[in-house]
């Protein structure tokens, strides 16, 4: 696997960040342009994301997935060529996933982890089913690229209150397009190994004194505040920060509050 990553910022901590789904490196330049005196920040275009290079990025393979084993091995390359020996992590949405097997694969060399509105933690009901086994994946796929189907079934979470009307306008701009739902089809199916034991990851956090710090947006219907509980509660020692946001503006009011704050995550 070879994923591309922009190097910005000549601070002495350094910081490996994981974008959203839909997002590139991007999504972490504000950030790195405003705190790059403290962090040399590497933003990565993760798997089916910006510049990063996966063998069959362009097809849609059911089986094509993304283990621990395969990040953990990608990271031990990336740390030995960039010669990088302790760092810290930071993930927003889809990325908080990266950022959580990350500290699972080296708790020994992770400073602190910043989680911001994570995905990870908690698994809604509608991922599992369409991910987890081999039929569902293939009923999800045909559904994603029914507009009329998509549109049904939308209407049907709306209407039960599975899913708040909120999340359902901003999962209509995440599929308005061929691409874009080839995207979420290959991220939500390819990343759905990356799950975790979330009483032995709080342990190991708790054990390395690891410093964790989590983000959430008062707003936010996409990973509300109460999905991040079943992680935060374990570290007693963690930093648990609601922002007035919804879930597209948070990473932003992370920065606002860290310039007002003048905290170092």
């Amino acid at each position: 696997m070879k994923l591309y990553f922009q190097k910005i910022g000549n601070g002495q901590k350094i910081l490996l960040a994981f974008h959203g789904i839909g997002q590139d490196f991007l999504c972490f330049q504000h950030f790195a342009e405003t705190f790059g005196d403290v962090y040399t920040i590497y933003a990565f275009d993760l798997p089916f994301h910006g510049k990063s290079i996966v063998e069959n990025a362009n097809q849609l393979l059911t089986n094509q997935v993304l283990t621990k084993s395969i990040w953990k091995d990608f990271l031990i390359t990336f740390l030995t060529e960039n010669q990088i020996k302790t760092f810290s992590v930071i993930g927003f949405s889809m990325g908080g996933r990266f950022a959580l097997a990350t500290v699972e694969a080296f708790p020994k060399q992770i400073e602190s982890m910043t989680l911001v509105s994570p995905d990870g933690i908690s698994e809604h009901l509608i991922y599992s089913f369409a991910t987890r086994f081999r039929l569902t994946r293939k009923v999800f796929k045909y559904v994603l690229f029914q507009e009329e189907k998509l549109l049904s079934f939308t209407k049907f979470f709306a209407k039960m209150h599975i899913v708040p009307e909120s999340s359902i306008r901003f999962a209509h701009r995440m599929l308005d397009t061929q691409t874009k739902k080839k995207q979420v089809f290959q991220s939500w199916t390819g990343f759905r190994f990356l799950k975790f034991n979330i009483r032995k990851l709080a342990q190991l956090i708790n054990d390395e004194k690891i410093k964790v710090n989590i983000f959430t947006g008062k707003y936010d219907t996409i990973l509300p505040s109460e999905k991040v509980l079943p992680l935060a509660t374990k570290l007693p020692n963690a930093h648990l920060i609601t922002l007035e946001a919804g879930h597209t503006k948070i990473l932003e009011k992370v920065i606002e509050y860290l310039k007002k704050t003048n905290k170092i995550l």
